[in-house]
């Protein structure tokens, strides 16, 4: 027995006073719609009409199940216009997994910008090098860079291409500048980022025409955190490769030096990815949108003051 439905033909009726009208408004025949409460009273084994070839009553049954019919049908619909609006508009909490790396350059700026435009929306944001289970781990949204999307259940959206460059402290360049070719890599010590120390690590540099050379090289420092391995970096313990979003301020400041400006890493792309595009709601919609405008923009940005700051600090390192 479909309850919901009979209760809704229940106070249809029973407002009505008429199976004709409450039949025809629900779209179905006096036939069933008498049968269908004649099925209501046998389950709840009680009459809730008076029935008469003239005329129809409630019981006293009846009446009181009417007050009860009408608040629990009330809040079922109260529930579905919620449901429906959180579809169309942004409300509610949204919940975002990233890099600490990425969330304090890309998405602190984002999130305040995506609030003052939607307020009604209160975003968590989770940062961790780890990776994570959007499903299991309850984000709507996990924002990563890599080089390709890896096979995933979830869904990807690219935000914006980005790569990473070498850098070295001024001090360290000032001690041995000898770094004219890739190859002259392999005679430094090298900060490597990554979750595990390597041996030897292959290094693909492209130059300005997209043409690339491979250069192996052996790590000296190895961290699991770009944080440390920017701090590395800085205190002069060798070269290494930041993502642009990294290097860009430390060289800004004149703390690190591009080194090789001709030459970038391997490209990696920023993805935004959520677990379904069904019933995407409205939070998680637009929060995808302003990302993308978002990041298109930041890159842009980073990659004009990279250009500045690494002719100006490049100059200053070698006078020094």
């Amino acid at each position: 027995m479909d309850l919901y439905r009979n209760m809704r033909l229940f106070v249809r009726v029973a407002e009505d006073l008429s199976f004709t009208s409450a039949a025809r408004s629900l779209t179905m025949s006096i036939g069933v719609a008498s049968r269908l409460i004649t099925e209501l009273e046998q389950h709840l084994e009680t009459r809730l009409l008076h029935r008469t070839t003239r005329q129809i009553a409630l019981t006293q049954a009846g009446k009181r199940y009417l007050g009860r019919c009408r608040a629990i049908l009330a809040s079922i619909d109260e529930a579905e216009a919620e449901a429906r609006a959180v579809h169309l508009q942004p409300v509610g909490r949204l919940h975002v997994h990233a890099s600490p790396a990425i969330g304090r350059h890309y998405l602190v700026p984002a999130i305040g910008q995506y609030r003052q435009q939607y307020p009604h929306v209160h975003v968590a944001l989770s940062l961790s090098d780890e990776t994570t289970d959007l499903l299991e781990d309850g984000f709507d949204t996990a924002i990563v860079a890599m080089p390709a999307l890896r096979d995933s259940s979830f869904i990807g959206v690219n935000l914006r291409e980005t790569y990473s460059v070498l850098c070295a402290a001024p001090g360290y360049l000032r001690r041995d500048t000898t770094v004219e070719t890739p190859f002259d890599l392999e005679a430094h010590p090298f900060v490597s980022f990554g979750p595990a120390f390597a041996e030897s690590v292959d290094l693909v540099l492209f130059d300005g025409n997209d043409a690339s050379v491979t250069v192996t090289i052996k790590p000296a420092f190895c961290v699991n955190t770009l944080e440390s391995a920017a701090s590395a970096l800085e205190l002069g313990m060798g070269i290494g490769a930041l993502p642009l979003h990294v290097a860009v301020e430390a060289i800004s400041a004149g703390r690190l030096v591009r080194v090789l400006p001709p030459y970038r890493l391997q490209p990696l792309t920023l993805y935004a990815l959520f677990a379904s595009r069904q019933f995407l709601d409205a939070k998680v919609r637009t929060w995808l949108d302003h990302l993308k405008i978002h990041f298109e923009g930041a890159v842009r940005r980073e990659e004009s003051v990279l250009a500045v700051a690494s002719k100006v600090a490049t100059v200053t390192a070698l006078r020094a």
